[in-house]
Protein backbone atom coordinates (compact mmCIF):
# COMPACT_ATOMS: atom_id res chain seq x y z
CA UNK A 1 0.00 0.00 0.00
CA UNK A 2 1.28 3.45 -0.91
CA UNK A 3 1.98 5.63 2.13
CA UNK A 4 4.11 8.45 0.64
CA UNK A 5 4.21 10.19 -2.75
CA UNK A 6 7.03 12.68 -3.33
CA UNK A 7 7.35 14.84 -6.41
CA UNK A 8 9.97 17.19 -7.75
CA UNK A 9 8.52 20.49 -8.95
CA UNK A 10 10.25 22.29 -11.84
CA UNK A 11 10.15 20.14 -14.94
CA UNK A 12 8.05 17.52 -13.17
CA UNK A 13 4.87 18.64 -11.38
CA UNK A 14 5.38 22.18 -12.74
CA UNK A 15 5.69 22.22 -16.50
CA UNK A 16 6.91 25.07 -18.69
CA UNK A 17 6.90 28.38 -16.84
CA UNK A 18 4.27 27.31 -14.28
CA UNK A 19 4.99 28.54 -10.75
CA UNK A 20 2.10 26.77 -9.04
CA UNK A 21 0.53 23.32 -9.35
CA UNK A 22 -2.46 23.06 -11.63
CA UNK A 23 -5.96 22.96 -10.08
CA UNK A 24 -6.13 19.34 -11.28
CA UNK A 25 -2.92 18.47 -9.41
CA UNK A 26 -4.16 20.17 -6.23
CA UNK A 27 -7.43 18.25 -6.33
CA UNK A 28 -5.60 14.95 -6.85
CA UNK A 29 -3.24 15.69 -3.94
CA UNK A 30 -6.24 16.55 -1.75
CA UNK A 31 -7.96 13.28 -2.72
CA UNK A 32 -4.81 11.29 -1.96
CA UNK A 33 -4.46 12.98 1.42
CA UNK A 34 -8.05 12.02 2.19
CA UNK A 35 -7.05 8.41 1.42
CA UNK A 36 -4.30 8.65 4.03
CA UNK A 37 -1.41 9.17 1.60
CA UNK A 38 1.27 11.62 2.71
CA UNK A 39 2.33 13.94 -0.13
CA UNK A 40 5.77 15.55 -0.23
CA UNK A 41 7.03 18.40 -2.39
CA UNK A 42 10.73 17.77 -3.12
CA UNK A 43 12.50 20.75 -4.59
CA UNK A 44 15.52 23.00 -4.60
CA UNK A 45 13.19 25.76 -3.40
CA UNK A 46 12.79 27.03 0.15
CA UNK A 47 10.40 25.27 2.50
CA UNK A 48 8.52 28.57 3.10
CA UNK A 49 8.12 28.90 -0.67
CA UNK A 50 6.77 25.35 -0.93
CA UNK A 51 4.38 26.08 1.92
CA UNK A 52 2.99 29.10 0.06
CA UNK A 53 2.55 27.53 -3.35
CA UNK A 54 0.76 24.43 -2.03
CA UNK A 55 -1.40 26.29 0.52
CA UNK A 56 -3.71 25.11 2.07
CA UNK A 57 -2.74 21.49 1.31
CA UNK A 58 0.78 22.18 2.58
CA UNK A 59 -0.55 22.13 6.14
CA UNK A 60 -0.63 18.31 5.84
CA UNK A 61 2.36 17.89 3.50
CA UNK A 62 6.00 17.04 4.01
CA UNK A 63 8.24 19.75 2.53
CA UNK A 64 11.65 18.65 1.22
CA UNK A 65 13.32 21.95 0.48
CA UNK A 66 16.84 22.82 -0.67
CA UNK A 67 17.17 19.52 -2.56
CA UNK A 68 16.38 17.57 0.59
CA UNK A 69 18.75 19.44 2.90
CA UNK A 70 15.79 20.74 4.93
CA UNK A 71 12.74 18.58 5.61
CA UNK A 72 9.78 19.90 7.57
CA UNK A 73 6.35 18.61 8.54
CA UNK A 74 3.68 20.78 10.18
CA UNK A 75 6.33 23.34 11.11
CA UNK A 76 8.63 20.74 12.69
CA UNK A 77 12.11 20.13 11.28
CA UNK A 78 12.65 16.44 10.51
CA UNK A 79 16.08 16.85 8.92
CA UNK A 80 18.62 19.59 8.28
CA UNK A 81 21.99 19.20 6.53
CA UNK A 82 24.29 22.23 6.63
CA UNK A 83 27.50 23.10 4.79
CA UNK A 84 30.68 23.69 6.74
CA UNK A 85 30.81 27.47 6.97
CA UNK A 86 34.40 28.25 5.97
CA UNK A 87 34.27 25.95 2.94
CA UNK A 88 30.92 27.49 1.97
CA UNK A 89 32.31 31.03 2.16
CA UNK A 90 35.30 29.96 0.07
CA UNK A 91 33.01 28.67 -2.68
CA UNK A 92 30.86 31.81 -2.55
CA UNK A 93 33.94 33.99 -2.99
CA UNK A 94 35.11 31.85 -5.91
CA UNK A 95 31.81 32.31 -7.75
CA UNK A 96 31.81 36.03 -6.97
CA UNK A 97 35.25 36.28 -8.57
CA UNK A 98 34.01 34.71 -11.80
CA UNK A 99 32.47 36.62 -14.72
CA UNK A 100 29.23 38.60 -14.52
CA UNK A 101 27.35 35.70 -16.12
CA UNK A 102 28.04 33.62 -12.99
CA UNK A 103 25.83 34.64 -10.08
CA UNK A 104 25.48 33.00 -6.66
CA UNK A 105 22.46 32.21 -4.49
CA UNK A 106 22.91 31.06 -0.88
CA UNK A 107 20.13 29.07 0.79
CA UNK A 108 19.38 29.31 4.51
CA UNK A 109 16.49 27.66 6.41
CA UNK A 110 14.12 30.65 6.17
CA UNK A 111 15.65 32.93 3.54
CA UNK A 112 17.92 33.22 0.51
CA UNK A 113 21.00 35.40 0.56
CA UNK A 114 21.62 37.19 -2.71
CA UNK A 115 24.99 38.71 -3.67
CA UNK A 116 24.08 40.20 -7.06
CA UNK A 117 26.68 41.35 -9.58
CA UNK A 118 24.17 42.72 -12.08
CA UNK A 119 20.82 44.50 -12.04
CA UNK A 120 19.51 41.80 -14.37
CA UNK A 121 20.04 39.14 -11.71
CA UNK A 122 18.58 41.30 -8.96
CA UNK A 123 15.50 42.05 -11.09
CA UNK A 124 15.08 38.33 -11.84
CA UNK A 125 15.18 37.50 -8.14
CA UNK A 126 12.77 40.24 -7.12
CA UNK A 127 10.26 39.90 -9.94
CA UNK A 128 10.38 36.27 -11.08
CA UNK A 129 11.09 34.23 -7.97
CA UNK A 130 8.68 33.79 -5.09
CA UNK A 131 11.25 33.77 -2.31
CA UNK A 132 12.29 35.50 0.89
CA UNK A 133 15.49 37.46 0.20
CA UNK A 134 18.33 39.18 1.99
CA UNK A 135 20.96 40.99 -0.06
CA UNK A 136 24.57 41.79 0.76
CA UNK A 137 27.90 42.45 -0.89
CA UNK A 138 29.97 40.64 1.73
CA UNK A 139 29.66 36.84 2.28
CA UNK A 140 30.68 37.37 5.91
CA UNK A 141 27.31 39.08 6.47
CA UNK A 142 25.54 35.75 6.00
CA UNK A 143 24.56 34.95 9.58
CA UNK A 144 22.34 31.90 8.96
CA UNK A 145 23.24 28.22 8.60
CA UNK A 146 24.10 27.60 4.94
CA UNK A 147 22.20 24.68 3.44
CA UNK A 148 22.98 25.07 -0.26
CA UNK A 149 25.00 27.24 -2.63
CA UNK A 150 23.80 27.63 -6.21
CA UNK A 151 25.60 28.91 -9.27
CA UNK A 152 23.14 30.69 -11.56
CA UNK A 153 23.83 31.32 -15.25
CA UNK A 154 20.67 32.98 -16.53
CA UNK A 155 21.41 32.22 -20.19
CA UNK A 156 22.08 28.55 -19.46
CA UNK A 157 24.90 26.69 -17.75
CA UNK A 158 28.26 26.73 -19.51
CA UNK A 159 29.44 23.07 -19.62
CA UNK A 160 33.08 24.06 -19.15
CA UNK A 161 32.29 26.18 -16.09
CA UNK A 162 30.28 23.30 -14.64
CA UNK A 163 33.05 20.79 -15.29
CA UNK A 164 35.74 23.01 -13.77
CA UNK A 165 33.75 23.76 -10.63
CA UNK A 166 32.71 20.16 -10.12
CA UNK A 167 36.30 18.98 -10.41
CA UNK A 168 37.63 21.61 -8.00
CA UNK A 169 35.00 20.88 -5.35
CA UNK A 170 34.79 17.11 -5.77
CA UNK A 171 34.98 15.40 -2.41
CA UNK A 172 34.02 18.54 -0.49
CA UNK A 173 30.50 19.20 -1.76
CA UNK A 174 27.98 17.20 -3.74
CA UNK A 175 27.19 18.91 -7.05
CA UNK A 176 24.05 18.50 -9.13
CA UNK A 177 22.61 20.23 -12.18
CA UNK A 178 19.15 21.49 -11.23
CA UNK A 179 17.64 22.83 -14.44
CA UNK A 180 19.23 24.70 -17.34
CA UNK A 181 20.33 27.67 -15.21
CA UNK A 182 21.44 26.10 -11.93
CA UNK A 183 24.34 24.12 -10.46
CA UNK A 184 23.80 23.25 -6.79
CA UNK A 185 26.41 22.54 -4.09
CA UNK A 186 25.25 20.69 -0.96
CA UNK A 187 26.32 18.03 1.48
CA UNK A 188 22.89 16.39 1.24
CA UNK A 189 20.41 15.33 -1.41
CA UNK A 190 16.75 14.46 -1.86
CA UNK A 191 17.46 10.81 -1.14
CA UNK A 192 18.57 11.71 2.39
CA UNK A 193 15.40 13.72 2.78
CA UNK A 194 13.27 10.72 1.79
CA UNK A 195 15.23 8.54 4.21
CA UNK A 196 14.48 11.01 7.01
CA UNK A 197 10.76 10.86 6.18
CA UNK A 198 10.85 7.05 6.12
CA UNK A 199 12.47 6.98 9.55
CA UNK A 200 10.09 9.56 11.00
CA UNK A 201 6.95 7.76 9.83
CA UNK A 202 8.13 4.14 9.71
CA UNK A 203 7.51 3.71 5.96
CA UNK A 204 9.16 0.99 3.92
CA UNK A 205 10.74 1.66 0.53
CA UNK A 206 7.98 -0.34 -1.15
CA UNK A 207 5.37 2.08 0.24
CA UNK A 208 6.95 5.10 -1.49
CA UNK A 209 6.32 6.60 -4.95
CA UNK A 210 8.45 9.42 -6.35
CA UNK A 211 8.46 11.62 -9.47
CA UNK A 212 11.57 13.34 -10.87
CA UNK A 213 13.20 14.64 -14.00
CA UNK A 214 16.79 15.75 -13.36
CA UNK A 215 20.13 14.76 -11.88
CA UNK A 216 19.27 16.20 -8.47
CA UNK A 217 16.40 13.67 -8.29
CA UNK A 218 18.52 10.54 -8.81
CA UNK A 219 19.05 9.63 -5.14
CA UNK A 220 15.35 10.20 -4.45
CA UNK A 221 14.38 7.88 -7.31
CA UNK A 222 16.52 5.17 -5.74
CA UNK A 223 14.67 5.47 -2.41
CA UNK A 224 11.27 4.51 -3.84
CA UNK A 225 9.58 1.25 -4.67
CA UNK A 226 7.97 2.99 -7.65
CA UNK A 227 10.00 5.71 -9.36
CA UNK A 228 8.44 7.75 -12.19
CA UNK A 229 10.81 9.69 -14.46
CA UNK A 230 9.52 12.34 -16.83
CA UNK A 231 9.78 11.57 -20.53
CA UNK A 232 11.75 14.83 -20.96
CA UNK A 233 14.49 13.69 -18.56
CA UNK A 234 18.08 12.96 -19.68
CA UNK A 235 18.61 9.30 -20.52
CA UNK A 236 20.93 8.65 -17.52
CA UNK A 237 18.15 9.87 -15.21
CA UNK A 238 15.52 7.78 -16.99
CA UNK A 239 17.70 4.73 -16.35
CA UNK A 240 17.33 5.25 -12.58
CA UNK A 241 13.54 4.93 -12.59
CA UNK A 242 11.13 2.11 -13.35
CA UNK A 243 8.29 4.06 -15.02
CA UNK A 244 8.20 6.85 -17.60
CA UNK A 245 5.72 9.67 -17.02
CA UNK A 246 4.38 12.35 -19.36
CA UNK A 247 2.13 14.22 -16.88
CA UNK A 248 2.29 13.79 -13.13
CA UNK A 249 -1.46 14.42 -12.92
CA UNK A 250 -2.15 11.41 -15.16
CA UNK A 251 -0.05 9.11 -12.97
CA UNK A 252 -1.55 10.47 -9.74
CA UNK A 253 -5.00 9.83 -11.19
CA UNK A 254 -4.06 6.22 -11.98
CA UNK A 255 -2.71 5.71 -8.46
CA UNK A 256 -5.90 7.16 -6.97
CA UNK A 257 -8.12 4.93 -9.11
CA UNK A 258 -6.15 1.85 -8.05
CA UNK A 259 -6.79 2.77 -4.41
CA UNK A 260 -10.58 2.91 -4.80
Amino acid sequence: MIKLIASDLDGTLLQGSAQRPSPEAMELIRALQQKGVLFAAASGRQCPNLHRIFWPLSQEMVLLGENGCLVTYKGRTLFQKELEREAALELIREILAMGEDCEVLVSAPQTYWLLPKTLRYLDMALNRWDMTLCTTRDPEDICDPILKISLCMADGLNPQVVEDLCQRWQGRFKTAVSGREWLDFTTGHKGLGIQAVREAFGFSKEEIVVFGDNYNDVEMLEEAGLAFVMDTAPDPVKARGNRICHRVEDSLGEILREMT
